[in-house]
């Protein structure tokens, strides 16, 4: 860590004017003498999984670190549950251990496809996953950070304000850090501050998250992806005895009166029957959680003495279940390079890239509706079903074990030179249904739309979603 030592307390001028920070920053204007300002090494604003990971990792550098979160102890909510290899790893470098009953193990994915052939079996090349309730993780970080010496955690209190200098206020008092972590999520106050004319993320979808208490999978220690209905559904151990399912729907969807039976017309069939009279009853009861599913690119990791990290940062659609790996991931890092974060944007720019792009294509791909979209779809399950190797190659992306580039285009180029080689195939056995050039551009478009220098928002379908009949609740 190479922020300046300070003491704990000064008596310094303050910004007393938060509304243009870059205009702050940059001309120190409104400062007022004699104020008490709290001084620390650095302030985490969260103290969820990428706050408590960036406050561990500089605080066992030496760093003083105050860390502040709005919320009080965490409490069951629809958030973050799956932990990919990489991010167990990431939790051992930290002597946390997964190994509780509260934590299932998980080595890898089972994918139903929906065309009457048997599950994809998508075992990790490496390491395994954990799920759990998030509360569990979140509790079992806060613990820890209350054990470190030279974290202070304040609860109940937030940053309202900072400014690319390290000036912060929060609820309680101002603060002077040498760093200011922005680890608040999705609606970060941090980035509202550094941009605060940036548009909001791109709405993808909502999910619906149900607990399935006594439910059994269809095999235990792995992920399950049912096919089929309007849109995929992930299903995993969340408990002992204890079976998440996480329904995604697409935009916009039905009304408040008319989801209870749109969600049993278009998703109870695809289930397995293990699965299907525990969802049916839940949806009776009228026992769903809601979460809106957003995309924004991980683009922007701060400017000046304030740095982004976890969904902070950027965040894609929950079904390839990315988010808290990568929150630990960023915390690591930039710990690692703190204050420096242009070094700590290069790094996880780099390192992220792949996993990022794979999410968006998984999410186009197992959703979108269009004519490229489910050509992609058959061809890359036809290739995983015989290509063991590539199928590995994509686990070990999604596990972020592996983040090269050249594994991430040796996925999409076999993928898409089986699409190809369909569609020719189609075109001899069919020449009345050779591919247009509409088509083949269509293909060229989705490729260059992944691997542009900038991903940009996951293209909307261009083709009408099912239709599904909703005979009231």
């Amino acid at each position: 860590m190479r922020v300046r030592r300070r003491h704990e307390y000064a008596i310094t001028s303050h910004i007393s004017q938060f509304s243009d920070p870059a205009i702050r920053a940059e001309e120190g204007q409104g400062d007022t003498e004699g104020e008490l300002v709290r001084t620390v090494d650095v302030l985490v604003a969260g103290a969820g999984p990428a706050g408590c990971m960036s406050a561990l990792c500089l605080a066992r550098q030496g760093a003083t670190v105050l860390v502040v979160d709005p919320c009080p102890p965490p409490v069951r909510q629809l958030a973050g549950e799956w932990l990919h290899p990489a991010g167990v790893i990431a939790l051992h470098r930290m002597g946390i251990t997964t190994a509780g009953r509260e934590f299932t193990t998980n080595r890898g994915f089972r994918l139903h496809t929906s065309d009457g052939k048997p599950p994809l079996h998508c075992p990790y090349p490496h390491g395994t996953a954990v799920s759990m309730y998030h509360h569990v993780l979140a509790t079992l970080l806060l613990r820890t950070v209350r054990a470190t010496p030279g974290i202070t955690l304040r609860q109940g209190e937030r940053v309202t304000a900072v400014t690319t200098t390290g000036r912060a206020r929060t609820t309680r008092e101002e603060v002077s850090a040498g760093l200011v972590v922005g680890a608040d999520g999705r609606s970060s106050t941090v980035r509202r501050f550094l941009r605060p004319d940036e548009q909001a993320p791109l709405r993808l979808s909502r999910v619906a998250g149900l607990l399935l208490p006594g439910a059994r999978l269809p095999r235990g220690g792995y992920g399950h992806v049912f096919l089929g209905g309007p849109g995929p559904v992930l299903a995993y151990q969340v408990a002992p005895g204890t079976v998440r399912l996480c329904v995604d729907v697409p935009l916009p969807g039905p009304g408040p009166s008319d989801i209870r039976g749109y969600l049993r017309h278009g998703y109870a069939d695809v289930l397995p029957e293990e699965l299907r009279p525990a969802f049916r009853a839940l949806l009776d009861a009228g026992k769903v959680q809601w979460a809106a599913a957003r995309f924004r690119e991980r683009s922007f990791f701060g400017r000046g003495r304030c740095a982004l990290v976890g969904d902070a940062v950027g965040h894609g659609h929950p079904l390839a279940a990315q988010g808290m790996t990568l929150a630990l991931l960023d915390g690591e890092c930039l710990a690692r390079h703190s204050p420096d974060i242009p070094a700590y944007a290069a790094e996880r720019t780099a390192r992220s890239w792949s996993a990022e792009r794979l999410g968006a294509a998984l999410h186009r791909t197992l959703t979108g509706h269009d004519p490229t979209s489910l050509l992609l779809r058959r061809s890359a399950f036809a290739l995983w079903r015989h290509d063991a190797r590539q199928r590995g190659l994509v686990l070990g992306l999604l596990s972020m074990r592996d983040d090269r580039r050249s594994t991430f285009y040796d996925v999409l180029a076999h993928v898409a030179a089986r699409a190809l080689t369909e569609r020719t195939r189609t075109a001899r056995a069919f020449p009345g249904a050779a591919p247009s050039m509409g088509r083949l551009t269509g293909l060229a478009d989705w490729l260059l739309w992944l691997i542009g220098p900038t991903i940009g928002p996951p293209r909307p379908p261009r083709g009408r979603l099912p239709a599904i009949a909703v005979m009231g609740p």
